[in-house]
């Protein structure tokens, strides 16, 4: 045992000798109130299978562990470095108890690209700011608290996330660059890790710029066409009949008058449809002639309940055994290379339908009859819908049958990530509702157990893109415009069409509210790296490639104001060896106990 323990002792040495320490500010609550203190942060990278150490004294909140892993994440992703075939160990050190700990996020990123890419540490720079999983810097309490701690530690730039350069102090707006100045401290606003990292280390990283393919654009409009043209003659259709048989029954004034104000609403969405057809906007088109659907089918079904034509245990009946149906059509098609986006669209699709139905037979045996005929019709489309994807290219014969089985261990990836995106949201934002989130992410497991891992990562993608909208809602829109786009070309570029990802790209552009335009960004990007994923897992061979193209490295001169050097000061040095040893130990006799 001696041995062992001399052995992980050296070997702890060794890498504390190569490692990259970084200070942080944090907030630590005294006598006098909030002040800002500095910490220091030592990160070492080594071969491993994808684990994430972390070891905090004074003991830290469940905060900076959830950010210690998405910083791990995004510094992969913007190295071009698999993860899953490193551990990330990080050593955290306070002379007194932080406040939290996500705002150290951006550090722990821009600590873990440097120790990958064996760079130097500009000491005088310091940074706060949570890191979201798409590189962008999240905002952060105690701005001016920071700043302070960036003086303490003999800092002359500090870095904030964009947006908070003015803070609030008891009714008064107090401009962070100006405080700064007074303290010495250059105050920039960075939007995300790629802005941050030149201040750091005098070299860039950029996003590599991938150009659109025109094949592949071309041929996701001709399906995309093909939908949109099916869905609206649809539409169209049943909105011409039900104007007729609205107009020759009566049910009663507020009936009468809600379902022709349902009416009506139902033909501004088919003109918007029609408006988006004309002018190449399939997906579009598609969503708001669907949507025109929803309302269209809840009239009819409502119009045939109060005239006594169909009771809603009946019409449930009949939704439950139609969908039942549809799933047995999607889950016996083969799932191939060429149609796995189509087949995935419409398993999505019936796990939602079969949601839909459960809400409405609640609403049913509570009686509200009205709700259940909603839910009802919404179900019994969403179940037509999933046939539309699944169709769509059901002569095409030219993909190879994947066998799902091999898609296991990217399932348990994505499920996962949405377990540490979710646990990191929530203890960001204690008060924010999260059942509907908990809800998602047990669908995902669901799925896994039930050995569809197909539909696990379309529901742990749908987690993530919930869990994160607080975590972006005051971000850059245009960054995350950017990102999606760079994501679907860089899936076009392999060959792939990726289909989903182009249908909510569009959608989101066609969109005016914030929220809803960031959330439709967020999926686009998350199905093109989708589709990039299920590649690579499929071909080993091209995981490599495609890992290393995915960011351009640039040497540039970057015209900052310090020189950088490595972080390797003497007595910086033997502080964090003797803290890491106690850490060590106290680690150690933690578990010998508890055992």
């Amino acid at each position: 045992m001696k041995k062992i323990l001399t052995l992980l002792l050296i070997t702890f040495l060794l890498n504390s000798a190569f490692a990259v320490i970084i200070k942080a500010p944090a907030v630590s609550l005294t006598d006098r109130g909030y002040v800002g203190v500095p910490i220091n942060i030592q990160i070492n990278v080594t071969k491993g299978d994808g684990h994430v150490f972390m070891d905090t004294m004074p003991l830290t909140e469940l905060d900076m562990q959830g950010s210690a892993r998405i910083a791990a994440k995004v510094a992969g992703e913007v190295t071009g470095k698999d993860m899953s075939k490193y551990n990330v160990y990080i050593t955290v050190r306070s002379d007194v108890p932080v406040v939290g700990g996500p705002s150290a996020g951006g550090t722990m990123t821009i600590g873990i690209i440097c120790e990958l890419m064996n760079w130097s540490l500009n000491k005088h720079v310091m940074m706060t700011g949570t890191i979201n999983p798409d590189g962008s810097i999240g905002p952060v309490g105690g701005i001016l608290e920071k700043i302070e701690a960036a003086k303490k530690a003999n800092c002359t730039i500090m870095l904030i996330p964009k947006g908070q350069r003015y803070v609030e102090v008891e009714g008064n707006k107090v401009d962070a660059v100006e405080f700064g100045k007074k303290l010495g401290i250059k105050v920039i606003e960075v939007g995300s890790i790629y802005e941050a990292i030149p201040y750091f280390t005098n070299k860039k990283i950029i996003m590599k710029e991938y150009p659109e393919n025109p094949l592949i654009e071309e041929k996701y409009k001709d399906i995309m066409k093909e939908l949109s043209e099916n869905v609206l003659k649809t539409a169209n259709e049943k909105y011409e009949n039900l104007s007729k048989e609205l107009s020759n029954s009566y049910v009663g004034y507020e009936y009468q008058k809600a379902l022709l104000n349902e009416l009506t609403t139902s033909k501004s969405l088919l003109e918007k449809a029609n408006d988006e057809y004309l002018k190449n906007k399939y997906y579009s088109a598609t969503c708001s002639a669907f949507n025109a659907l929803i309302k269209l089918e809840t009239i009819e079904h409502t119009l045939k309940y109060l005239t006594g034509e169909e009771d809603v245990k009946t019409f449930l009946t009949e939704v439950q055994n139609k969908i039942s149906h549809d799933k047995e059509i999607v889950y016996s098609k083969n799932v191939t290379t060429n149609n796995f986006e189509e087949i995935l669209a419409g398993r999505i699709r019936i796990a939602e339908a079969e949601k839909l139905l459960d809400n409405a037979w609640k609403s049913y045996y509570l009686g509200n009859y009205d709700e259940a005929i909603k839910y009802g019709s919404f179900a019994k489309l969403r179940g037509d819908s999933a046939i539309w994807w699944v169709s769509l290219k059901e002569n095409d014969n030219n993909g190879k049958i994947i066998n799902e089985a091999k898609l296991k261990s990217l399932a348990q990836q994505y499920l996962d990530n949405a377990e540490t995106i979710l646990t990191y949201v929530e203890t960001l934002f204690p008060n924010l509702p999260t059942d509907d989130l908990e809800n998602d992410l047990e669908s995902a497991k669901e799925a896994y157990k039930d050995g569809d891992y197909l539909l696990t990562i379309a529901e742990s993608i749908d987690t993530c893109v919930k869990a994160e909208i607080p975590l972006v809602i005051f971000g850059d829109i245009e960054y995350s415009k950017k990102y999606a786009r760079n994501k679907i070309n860089l899936a076009e570029n392999l060959g792939i069409t990726p289909i989903s990802a182009l249908g909510y790209y569009e959608y989101a552009n066609s969109l005016n509210d914030t929220i809803s335009k960031i959330m439709y960004y967020k999926y686009s990007s998350y199905y093109a790296q989708m589709d990039i994923d299920v590649i690579k897992e499929l071909n080993k061979s091209i995981s490599e490639n495609i890992s290393s193209e995915i960011n351009i490295v640039t040497n540039e001169n970057v015209n900052i104001e310090e020189t950088t050097t490595k972080e390797n000061n003497v007595g910086i040095m033997i502080s964090a060896i003797i803290g890491g040893l106690i850490g060590f130990a106290g680690g150690y006799l933690a578990r010998r106990v508890s055992a």
